[in-house]
């Protein structure tokens, strides 16, 4: 009997649960599945600030992908996409060619710097581990320059973008700063209100994609920290240190952040047709309009938030449609119901959504790490995770330069 030949292009929420869903129903006797993706870990991306402020290691949110699928019939690929060949049912990669009869497409995204002009070369992005390690590192340097050199003016910090990551990254950074780096600087003469932290933002609202509660809630929360907020702010122009908005306005700050938003990954692969939104057009099913054996997923197909908790549930239903197809039956419909909506508002302090219910607190802050902790794949991660959270609610975050 030949084996159903299933390649899926991504490791990231989408692909990674794809994969672990076949996996339930496929043996190795009748399917061969491939995963390829261009690094061997899978990241846990909604907890990049953390590690960007001190609050995990690095270590602490990758899971190695071969040890995800270890004893299973999930073949692991390191390695780069190139092009697809829907005609011949090919996947090309950097260094070898993959033959088809089913394709999950679930690239993930990149930062969208919306053709400003200075905005990738003068900016701290936080889109994957190398970005997080890096602003970690730019923060801890910057706080020992402004006390070698006795410039307050040095610990400025513009972030633009208020979705769910600039807000979560604002209010852990200025409580990292002020509350952690600097305690251990206290012979400097500088004080907490000496951090500058501002969020620039070209919608009405933090977080617009939350309910009116929500964004009520966390800029209530900024404010108290400290935070500036700047609203229907449009960046026209980013210089080194230096942010022009359009109405001519120009905010200074050493550390200039850019999280305004993500553009999905699939311009550098040769054969993939996409619609306005660059994401591949769907159908109810999660296949391409074009190619019924093809399916997107996550940041790469569809109009779907382009959220982790949307992957996750998309590929549940990839994987049923799949085995669907092979066992001739009917596909499963996808739909999405936002009911569940939570956001990190800093150390003990956080914000959620329930059913038409909004929530804040201490005891979301603990709802919500526990939802994430969930959502990590393996029990030694788990585990991981809540020691060094334990060990953060008696100890100071760490200030390590990791070089």
């Amino acid at each position: 009997m030949n084996k159903t030949k299933i390649v899926i292009v991504g490791g990231g929420f989408g692909g990674i649960y794809t994969a672990k869903n076949l996996q339930q129903y496929f043996d190795c006797d009748n399917a061969e599945i491939t995963l390829i993706n261009p690094s061997n870990y899978f990241l846990f991306t909604p907890l990049l600030h953390e590690v960007a402020t001190g609050s995990l290691s690095p270590e602490s949110i990758v899971e190695p992908i071969r040890e995800v699928f270890r004893g299973s019939c999930v073949n692991f690929v390191e390695d780069t996409v190139t092009e697809i060949k829907s005609e011949t049912k090919e996947v090309m990669t950097t260094h070898a060619t993959f033959s088809y009869d089913y394709l999950v497409i679930s690239a993930g995204a990149e930062t969208n710097y919306f053709g400003t002009p200075g905005a990738q070369e003068n900016t701290i992005t936080l889109k994957n581990l190398n970005d997080a390690i890096t602003l970690r590192n730019h923060l801890i340097t910057v706080c020992e320059k402004a006390v070698k050199e006795n410039k307050k003016e040095l610990l400025s910090v513009a972030i633009v973008g208020a979705g769910a990551t600039g807000v979560e990254l604002a209010a852990e950074l200025v409580e990292y700063m002020q509350h952690t780096i600097f305690s251990y600087y206290k012979a400097s003469g500088f004080v907490e209100s000496d951090i500058k932290v501002t969020i620039i933002t070209a919608t009405p609202d933090v977080i617009s994609m939350f309910p009116q509660k929500m964004r009520d809630i966390a800029l209530a929360e900024l404010n108290r920290k400290g935070v500036q907020v700047m609203t229907n702010a449009m960046v026209t122009k980013v210089d080194p240190h230096m942010i022009t908005l359009k109405d001519g306005q120009v905010i200074n700050a050493e550390t200039l952040i850019w999280v305004a938003g993500v553009t999905p990954s699939l311009s550098n692969i040769k054969g993939v047709e996409v619609g306005p939104k660059k994401r591949i057009e769907v159908n109810e099913f999660l296949q391409s309009l074009k190619n019924p054996e093809i399916f997107a997923l996550g940041d790469a197909g569809g109009t779907f938030p382009m959220l982790a908790q949307v992957a996750v549930r998309q590929a549940k239903v990839v994987a049923n449609n799949i085995k669907a197809l092979i066992k001739k039956r009917d596909l499963e419909k996808f739909s999405f119901e936002q009911k569940i909506l939570l956001i990190s508002l800093g150390q003990w302090y956080a914000g959620g959504h329930f059913w038409n219910i909004t929530f804040r607190g201490p005891i979301m802050w603990w709802i919500w790490r526990t939802v994430y902790l969930f959502n990590f794949i393996s029990w030694r991660k788990k585990v991981e995770i809540v020691s060094e959270w334990t060990i953060n609610l008696f100890y100071p975050r760490d200030i390590t330069l990791i070089k």
